[in-house]
């Protein structure tokens, strides 16, 4: 029978390993092989640290969260979004490929009719 850390620990390595997984309490002590209280226990301090939530069913289930998730980065000299001029498609242009052009536009292909598509950068400094 594990300790409650060593259980704790092994519920969130699950929890981490397979994004989307939820588990009844009866699903729960079957798979982490717990007795009922150490389960429970083991759950609820999971849902108090933030970590699990309870569904309105009962399950429990690990909500996906921002921190250690790559943020979208929005430059103020150029749309994240551009009409192609040609067939009106909305192309999002990368930050990675605005970033690395220091020029004073950035081409790049429509993935719509793969024509190449040339942004302005407008500049707020003038």
């Amino acid at each position: 029978m594990p300790s409650l850390d060593t259980l704790t620990d092994r519920i969130r390595a699950e929890f981490g390993d397979l994004p989307g997984l939820k588990v009844t309490f009866a699903q729960a002590c079957r798979l982490w092989h717990a007795d009922e209280a150490k389960c429970l226990a083991a759950l609820e301090a999971l849902i108090d640290e933030g970590f699990l939530r309870r569904s309105p069913s009962g399950a429990f289930i690990n909500l996906p969260r921002p921190q250690g998730k790559v943020m979208k980065v929005v430059l103020a000299d150029t749309p994240p979004a551009v009409r192609c001029p040609h067939c009106h498609h909305l192309n999002v242009v990368s930050a990675e490929r605005r970033v690395m052009t220091a020029r004073a536009s950035t081409p790049f292909r429509c993935v719509a009719c793969w024509r190449v598509v040339t942004v302005a950068h407008t500049s707020a400094q003038g």
